[in-house]
């Protein structure tokens, strides 16, 4: 009997961290992978946690906990099983909420329950294995099986199912370990009991059947290590014909990069555009090029196709394999890394240092525009190269835009902000950090504009809430 309660709440705890490993995955793609994502995170999963114990405690001591284990077992396992479906059907009514109250209940009505459950069968696990003798011995070594399990899920999930499968099929890989559970550790003494048994088997079935994007237009999907990377595909882009080939990450929103596949040389997206045309009109003579963000590939191409030396920092193999395989990318100059910590390393300086990072969001990385990130880059440039940003925000009133531009302001004496509309609504913005002033700043179909001061973010104070 002690065997099964040892091995059974290792499989619970492995579980219950498996769990909270997806988490982020199913939450940033509708409000963003901030450090609040992760505090809102762990509260509520220690919440749950704290109610299950309180709860399995008192059901522990009832003469029939068997027939309650059986119940519990089968809500448990299908309120893991349902979580992709809470996701598909929920969700979209809630992206209308701020991040941070929109993470909370995403999280409450994804998680809360089946970790509540979990809670509540890992304690009476623990009463079971300590028994009538509640020996020191005993106790610490459920307490350590109960550990171990919780970190070979955090590194199992982590490290190997999230890079080698979706999160649905994740999802039902922990659903269909419950179950397994199930079946080692609950009696089935009677026909009844034993067909209570089997009906969960159903519910592991459910996050399978959801895996699959039945869209027409989706040529892959993957989730690696950083990014839920989805490749579509269509026959229309502002009202054009051609084959539309677009790099997504976490949604069919927010594009990272789109090529014609009947003139891959041509850029289409307003950014690429923008930034090439910044580029060569700001920085004509540069040789030596440093970017942050490889994406499908289309600028390290073009700077690759005029003979410049240049080095991009992606730090997802995944992304650089998916510009390969779908976006005709050829080229060798991707270094797979992070871009703070290359160019740290790097000996020689640039001319032109271009960042184009993003997480799952629209949200650059917070290490990429701290000041520090920023005194790095004016070190690896010699006295003449610039720095470019490609951000996404607002014109007016947008803090994070406000707190880049007085950041950047902190370590560049000469500080230019492009757009290309009259400020009204999100939109790619430009900024342009330099040791000195550009006397031809002008560039075509774009607009010098000012945006309103902001708290100087730095590594340990970021003074904002909306910064992971």
């Amino acid at each position: 009997m002690k065997s099964k309660v040892y091995f059974t709440l290792f499989v619970v705890s492995f579980v219950i961290m498996g769990l909270e490993m997806t988490a982020t995955r199913l939450i940033a793609p509708s409000f963003g992978n901030t450090v609040y994502t992760w505090g809102i995170i762990i509260s509520i999963f220690l919440i749950g946690s704290s109610v299950g114990y309180i709860v399995g405690g008192y059901l522990a001591d009832k003469a029939n906990i068997r027939e309650i284990m059986l119940f519990i077992y089968l809500i448990g396992i299908l309120s893991i099983a349902i979580i992709p479906l809470i996701k598909t059907t929920l969700f979209p009514l809630l992206e209308s909420l701020s991040s941070t109250p929109g993470t909370m209940l995403g999280v409450l009505l994804l998680y809360l329950i089946p970790n509540f459950l979990l809670s509540v069968i890992g304690t009476v696990l623990m009463k079971d294995g300590i028994g009538e003798l509640a020996s020191g011995k005993v106790i610490g070594s459920l307490h350590s099986a109960s550990a171990i399990g919780s970190v070979l899920g955090t590194l199992v999930t982590t490290f190997w199912l999230i890079p080698w499968t979706n999160i649905n099929s994740i999802i039902g890989i922990l659903a269909g370990l419950v179950y397994l559970t199930s079946i080692f550790y609950c009696d089935t003494k009677t026909k009844m009991q034993g067909f209570l048994l089997i009906i969960p088997a159903l519910f592991v079935a459910l996050p399978f059947v959801s895996v699959g994007d039945n869209s027409q237009d989706v040529l892959f999907k993957k989730t690696s290590l950083y990014h839920d990377i989805l490749v579509l595909e269509k026959d229309f882009y502002q009202g054009k014909e051609g084959r539309f080939r677009s790099l997504t990450f976490g949604n069919k929103t927010t594009i990272q990069g789109m090529m014609d596949m009947n003139k891959p040389d041509k850029l289409l997206l307003d950014y690429s555009k923008s930034v090439w045309e910044i580029s060569k009109t700001l920085a004509p003579e540069s040789k030596e090029v440093y970017m942050i963000g490889h994406g499908i590939g289309a600028l390290t191409r073009k700077f690759e196709d005029t003979n410049k030396n240049i080095l991009v920092a992606e730090i997802d193999e995944e992304v650089v394999d998916v510009s390969r395989q779908y976006f005709q990318y050829t080229g060798n100059s991707v270094k797979i890394g992070d871009g703070r910590k290359i160019l740290k390393e790097q000996k020689s300086r640039f001319d032109l240092i271009f960042l184009d990072a993003y997480n799952n969001t629209t949200q650059i990385p917070f290490h990429l525009i701290t000041k520090e990130f920023f005194e790095l880059t004016s070190e690896k440039l010699n006295s003449n190269g610039i720095l470019v940003i490609n951000a996404i925000g607002e014109q007016k009133g947008d803090l994070l835009i406000e707190s880049m531009s007085s950041t950047l302001k902190s370590v560049y004496p000469y500080v230019y902000i492009y757009g290309k509309d009259d400020g009204k609504g999100i939109q790619n913005i430009t900024i342009v950090g330099g040791k000195y002033p550009i006397e031809d700043n002008k560039i075509n179909g774009h607009n010098l504009i000012k945006v309103g001061k902001g708290k100087v973010i730095l590594d340990s104070d970021t003074k904002l809430t909306n910064l992971n």
